[in-house]
């Protein structure tokens, strides 16, 4: 009889082999065996690994034994050629005969029942039968080789899932349940695991809610409602965070199920914009460059077009900035440049769209919009006013006052930005300069 064992003994981490566990208890009852292990043999011929025993407290392990010699017979006591692990011994009171019933075809050996301590008169009626219990042994190890695959496949697939470091929330084709991996779970607020697919759906809705853009997202994906195989790809903005939210049917047959998929695109998103900083930005000053006006500058006429606002155009100049740069150096004139263009970024903060382009050298170009022109002029007054009264700290110990001179327009219908209002600013530039220096014309 089976002794008792320590409950602690290695387990299994496979599928139980139910079929061939049965089949075993088969062949134990019909050879009145004290145990029944189902093996497979390695292509080396020396070592067999056990599958399933009749005990369920026999642990996984290999027996070794010349096998490749021995399965030529129909059945055979093998006990004299086997090296038997301690754990048979522990298990069992007695080990006084152990036979081995090979399964393999003649050309695929490599498997086979080993029967522990059977009665001689049922052996024999059962070795009459070897073909039928072979074959049918056979048939069962594919199908538990098939649930092994599978097994692992799927073992395989819920740890990816589960690790990715990416939102999955895959529902299935019947729309009953949805599986919600970890990441997921803390963008829908959810715990990880299986959900019916109305909770899941709730939190997504809330999810939106959470959203800077969420009348966006709504409006992107209500097609969903009316059409089951609907894809789509949308990004969600949460403060500085941006997530990319992406969901289709499965194989595009929402029969098969659908694939949420939630990505944080932050780091990205901040790489994009300081890559266009790179590129729309003057290095020195932090206004926008040329290259960036020229992007804007349709969308600029296109909305004065409308009517709705009158889009002044600015420009200006340092008065003296050669004499500065040679007076004080060239890095001094630089504090003077960056420092005149925060001052005039902080004047175009009351603006409705203003930005500050360096047009080059001294030379700077300011557009916005306003609703009437004395407005604009205002605006041109409060410029060279906070320029001339706060000097410029060259030195902790020496200051420099400056000023400017500015020519200001509106833009006008049927016109251009680039070569009809600048040019036209630029001349009241020149008459401003010509005119004394530290003052505004308007054109």
């Amino acid at each position: 009889m089976l002794k008792k064992v320590q409950e602690h003994l290695p387990r299994q981490l496979l599928p139980a082999p139910d079929a061939i566990t049965a089949f075993c208890h088969l062949i134990a009852n019909w050879s009145r065996s004290e145990l029944v292990l189902a093996l497979t043999v390695d292509q080396q011929g020396n070592r067999a690994q056990i599958i399933t025993t009749t005990s369920t407290k026999f642990p996984n392990l290999e027996i070794i034994a010349p096998w490749r010699d021995l399965v030529q017979g129909t059945v055979i006591d093998v006990l004299p050629f086997l090296k038997l692990p301690s754990i048979f011994f522990c298990l069992l009171s007695k080990v006084e005969r152990i036979v081995y019933i090979p399964c393999g075809e003649p050309e695929k050996w490599c498997q086979g029942l080993l029967l522990v301590n059977p009665v001689e008169e049922p052996l024999q009626q059962l070795a009459e039968q070897k073909g039928y219990i072979a074959a049918l042994y056979r048939q069962l190890l594919i199908h538990h080789r098939q649930s092994q695959n599978s097994f692992i496949f799927e073992a395989q697939f819920q740890d990816i899932f589960d690790t990715v470091p990416l939102g999955l929330v895959l529902i299935k084709g019947d729309s009953s349940t949805a599986m919600v991996n970890s990441y997921a779970a803390q963008w829908l607020q959810l715990p990880p695991g299986s959900h019916p697919v109305q909770i899941v759906a709730e939190h997504m809705k809330q999810g939106w809610e959470r959203c800077d853009n969420c009348d966006e997202l709504v409006n992107l994906f209500q097609g969903l409602a009316a059409n089951a195989n609907f894809s789509a790809q949308g990004e969600c903005r949460r403060g500085e965070k941006t997530f990319l939210i992406d969901t289709h049917p499965v194989r595009g047959d929402s029969r098969l199920g659908r694939v949420w998929i939630f990505s944080d695109i932050s780091d990205m998103r901040q790489r994009e914009q300081a890559l266009l900083a790179l590129a729309w930005l003057d290095p020195l000053t932090g206004a926008f460059n040329r290259r960036f006006l020229l992007s804007r500058v349709e969308a600029y006429e296109s909305q004065a077009a409308t009517g709705e606002a009158l889009l002044t155009v600015m420009i200006f100049d340092i008065d003296h900035f050669k004499r500065i740069n040679d007076t004080y150096g060239h890095d001094q004139g630089d504090v003077v440049l960056r420092t005149l263009a925060a001052r005039a970024k902080q004047v175009l903060e009351s603006c409705q769209d203003g930005i500050l382009v360096r047009w080059g050298g001294e030379e700077f170009v300011l557009l916005f919009f306003v609703a009437y022109e004395d407005q604009a002029k205002a605006v041109a007054e409060e410029l060279c006013s906070v320029v001339r009264s706060q000097p410029v700290e060259l030195t902790d110990q020496y200051s420099l006052s400056v000023t400017i001179s500015l020519g200001v327009t509106l833009f006008r219908g049927g016109e251009q930005v680039l070569s009809d209002s600048i040019p036209r600013a630029d001349q009241a530039l020149y008459e401003a300069k010509h005119g004394g220096r530290d003052r505004w014309v308007w054109a």
